[in-house]
């Protein structure tokens, strides 16, 4: 019987058990993530720069962070995602910053719109992210009709399946003459 010949770079191989050597893992990098380009793109994501991102987002006022409100993108909540991989896989240590934030740092702006406003976020200079906040509704007052009755919403009477009113509202809007 014969035995297969080894092929060229599995010398290695035989010397290690016939396994092959583990693949270091790549670390998340600002150009994986982001539409960046230049030196940034190219340098991995790190824990300070998650945290100032973070800090940037948190003094904005009323800048409301869509993924942490049920959707949308926040830089900080991915940044910190990525930096934690990066971490333990041993591209950045801890409380270390990428040259390029150290340099330029993160900015996060808002600027009003009709009906609300667009924020974007910066890495280094260059836009990270970018989303519409809209305004949130002026609060409803009670409206009248042209008699002047006011509309009444889930408010007294009986009725409307409710076991004639005994602890449950009933769920329809009517307007009440007085």
């Amino acid at each position: 019987m014969s035995q297969p010949q080894p092929r060229r770079g599995d010398e290695g191989l035989q010397a290690q058990g016939g396994k092959a050597p583990a693949a270091q893992p790549e670390p998340i990098k600002y150009g994986d993530a982001f539409p960046v380009k230049g030196e940034l793109a190219g340098q991995p994501i790190a824990p300070r720069d998650a945290a100032a991102m973070r800090s940037a987002e948190d003094s904005v006022p009323g800048v409301q962070v869509p993924q942490e409100s049920g959707g949308g993108f926040s830089a900080a909540a991915f940044m910190e995602s990525a930096a934690a991989y990066n971490q333990a896989v041993g591209a950045v240590g801890p409380g270390q910053a990428s040259e390029a934030v150290a340099k330029h740092g993160v900015n996060v702006t808002q600027d009003a719109v009709p009906g609300g406003r667009i924020v974007t976020e910066f890495v280094a200079g260059q836009v990270a992210g970018q989303y519409a906040v809209a305004e949130a509704p002026p609060p409803q007052q009670q409206q009248q009709d042209g008699a002047g009755h006011k509309a009444a919403g889930n408010e007294g009477g009986g009725g409307h399946g409710d076991g004639g009113g005994h602890g449950r509202r009933a769920g329809a809007t009517a307007a009440r003459r007085d």
